[in-house]
């Protein structure tokens, strides 16, 4: 069975469409565009944006977007879990110790595993990863905004436009920006008021 690369990548190659004027149709990175036409789904930001990037392509491809997915979900794998022998390294000699001291110690452990998470959680600004519009795009408004954040965090755009991340921490937003030569600020907030800020430039032609 084909996969979805194989697919995209044919029905590019039928309208004699090189990857970077796709990239120029879709505003997607010709580099993600040979991923996928690759498969090569460790080059790419991640799944949701993955899906994102198919999606739009088969709009511009003349594919149905879901049956699309369909075949990416089919295909796709996630990055292998961590070698669960290494907890072997982390084992702790009970032979001197009862029972009751073992859960002791393991309950205290946890508790501060879990202290220093909500520490670092604090003090840490929340990732942003924007896939959408790259820097000096060419664009019409209204324009698509779609990246990545955490879960918690709220999206500010040019300090106007608030969004929420579903649960995935995916988020898309349309907006509306006047003619010309503009730079995009981009923040994302989390909950203990820790901030991200991206800047993007961008040209908008036409409304």
């Amino acid at each position: 069975m084909k996969t979805v690369g194989q697919i995209l990548k044919a029905s590019r190659e039928e309208r004699s469409l090189s990857v970077d004027q796709l990239s120029s149709l879709t505003k997607i990175d010709a580099k993600y565009i040979v991923a996928l036409e690759e498969d090569a789904y460790d080059k790419l930001p991640s799944e949701t944006f993955a899906k994102g990037f198919i999606r739009n392509l088969s709009l511009r491809l003349d594919k149905n977007p879901n049956e699309m997915v369909a075949i990416f979900r089919r295909d796709f794998r996630p990055l292998g879990e961590k070698d669960k022998t290494a907890k072997s390294h982390h084992r702790f000699s009970f032979s001197l110790f009862s029972h009751q001291a073992a859960f002791f110690v393991l309950a205290i452990a946890v508790f501060f595993i879990y202290l220093g998470f909500q520490f670092r959680a604090v003090l840490s600004s929340p990732n942003l990863t924007i896939g959408r519009p790259t820097p000096n795009s060419v664009l019409i408004s209204p324009i698509d905004i779609e990246g990545v954040t955490t879960v918690d965090s709220v999206i500010t755009i040019n300090e106007d436009t608030r969004a929420k991340p579903d649960t995935s921490g995916h988020f898309l937003v349309r907006y509306t920006l006047p003619v010309g030569e503009t730079t995009l600020e981009i923040k994302a907030t989390n909950r203990f008021g820790r901030s991200s800020l991206t800047k993007i430039p961008v040209t908008i032609v036409s409304q």
